[in-house]
C-alpha cells in the first residue's frame, strides 16, 4: 500500500505491508505514476525524467516478509 503523509509542507510517500502496515521502502512520486487511460485524452503525462508515463495498471499488493510467509 501506498502512504502519503504531509507535515509542515514536507511530503513523504512510503510503501507499507497491507496486513501490518509496517514500513517497507520509500517512494518518490516517480514510483507511483499512473496514466489514467482511455477517458484522459488529449493529455501526455510524463515523470520527473520527462519520460511518457505508459503504465495504466494499478500497483500491486505489497507485503513484509513476516506477513508474506
Amino acid at each position: 500500500m501506498v502512504k502519503v503523509h504531509v507535515e509542515n509542507g514536507v511530503q513523504t510517500i512510503t510503501e507499507v505491508c497491507e496486513d501490518c502496515k509496517c514500513h517497507i521502502r520509500d517512494l518518490h512520486v516517480d514510483d507511483i505514476l499512473v496514466d489514467p487511460g482511455e477517458g484522459f485524452s488529449g493529455y501526455t503525462l510524463t515523470d520527473s525524467q520527462d519520460r511518457e508515463i505508459t503504465n495504466i495498471e494499478p500497483r500491486a499488493k505489497c507485503y513484509c516478509e513476516e506477513c508474506n510467509n
